[in-house]
């Protein structure tokens, strides 16, 4: 388990260096006002994305030992077609990015919608390594093709950053089939008049999960849309790049949770499920509140120097975001419990809820605070969020827990030693 999450941990850390850098480069490239471009843009693939992923995605791994895998592939490639049509109609007469990023936006989230799929049935075969690796390409790729063209002196503007994308997205498009050809052959059973059934059930489970999503992205990016309109897009270049830095502590709970959710989802025993979610949302709490402990110390300067000098203020928005980043480590961990028992209902409703908070707190705050306002308002609605999801675990019979004791850690500490000892 541990050297699994571990590797699963590696794989996060590196991803998060190369989105970082991502980052560092568009901001000292195109400047706080092209970030704030390239954050939105970015945002609206992430939420088309979402909805194409509404038949598949974590459903896919829920069911992916239940059902046929190309009746599965059937169901999930044709929503993603029918939704992307259906987005580019309503993304021309809503104006929330540039009119020249709209077709790219849907053609770069129904590949991403693919990849996803793919992605899921490899993680539902209990396949982590090709899971990994496709989720390391992505950003590995676009940085290489950032890089190229900035460097290169192509294209020094927001555009760049969509190209990078084409590029990472066919790449790994390609990778992800290949991965996954060995599993299709094994599975050669196609009924079409079973595809029908298998829809409905992916879209019963993948609708309640991907819904909890939707209202958990929302409720994660609607400030950057409520900071274009009453501040500007350089604000939410800044914002974005705070967002991003302290955001980066959840690829501890997410690594954590990638390995719990693969077992939970192929487990019956309940009992074992709750006791092993309980001790892993200990360590990822205690690892999470070191690692957000060393980032606010990190001088306000630093950021400054790294991002470029438009990006002032960093530090102090972190301080605000802290509080509700911590606790969400909760919703992140305890959150994949539910999903694991195909109970996607749960992270539907504290994901809701978070929104409210988020639109209710965006309305009050933003306009008077700005960019703060909108770091106070995140917090909150992951405070919240998180708490529902407790409350819902406590019902199930579980403890709240916070930080493992000494005597796990020195348990812990025990087992990654033997672990160490066996691969050397």
């Amino acid at each position: 388990m541990v050297r699994k999450i571990l590797g699963n941990f590696g794989v996060r850390l590196l991803s998060a260096i190369m989105n970082l850098m991502i980052a560092i480069v568009v901001s000292q490239y195109v400047g706080a006002t092209g970030k704030g471009e390239q954050s939105l843009v970015l945002t609206m693939i992430a939420i088309v994305t979402i909805f194409d992923n509404m038949v598949g995605g974590a459903s896919i791994v829920y069911l992916t030992n239940k059902l046929r895998i190309r009746e599965l592939f059937f169901s999930a490639y044709l929503w993603t077609i029918l939704v992307s049509v259906a987005c580019y109609f309503i993304l021309l007469y809503v104006e929330l990015v540039p009119a020249k990023f709209i077709l790219s936006v849907l053609i770069l989230s129904a590949i991403s919608s693919i990849v996803s799929i793919h992605s899921s049935i490899l993680l539902g075969k209990e396949n982590l390594k090709s899971f990994n690796l496709l989720s390391f390409l992505v950003p590995l790729l676009t940085l290489s093709a950032l890089l190229l063209q900035f460097t290169l002196n192509w294209n020094r503007t927001a555009e760049a950053y969509v190209y990078a994308l084409y590029l990472a997205y066919g790449v790994t498009l390609l990778i992800s089939i290949l991965l996954i050809a060995n599993h299709v052959r094994k599975d050669s059973v196609f009924q079409l008049s079973s595809t029908w059934s298998t829809f409905k059930s992916l879209f019963y489970y993948g609708f309640q999960n991907q819904l909890a999503h939707v209202f958990q992205l929302l409720s994660f990016r609607i400030s950057y849309f409520f900071l274009e309109r009453d501040c500007g897009e350089a604000e939410v270049g800044i914002y974005s790049n705070a967002v991003s830095v302290i955001e980066s502590i959840w690829m501890i709970s997410t690594s954590i949770s990638l390995w719990q959710y693969a077992k939970i989802s192929n487990s019956t025993d309940v009992n074992y499920t709750k006791n092993i979610t309980e001790q892993l949302t200990k360590y990822g709490l205690l690892t999470a509140f070191l690692a957000l402990t060393v980032l606010l110390f990190i001088p306000s300067e630093f950021y400054s120097w790294l991002f470029g000098k438009e990006f002032h203020g960093l530090n102090e928005l972190m301080f605000y975001l802290a509080p509700g980043i911590w606790v969400f480590n909760y919703a992140l961990i305890i959150g994949h419990y539910f999903s694991g028992h195909g109970k996607y209902y749960v992270n539907a409703i504290a994901s809701g809820i978070g929104l409210v908070i988020t639109c209710l707190a965006a309305y009050y705050f933003i306009p008077t605070l700005k960019i703060q306002g909108a770091a106070i308002t995140a917090s909150l609605s992951y405070f919240v969020t998180s708490l529902v999801v407790i409350l819902y675990f406590r019902k199930e019979g579980a403890n709240f827990v916070v930080f493992p004791s000494i005597g796990e850690l020195k348990s812990t500490l025990g087992q990654l030693k033997q672990q160490l000892t066996k691969r050397t």
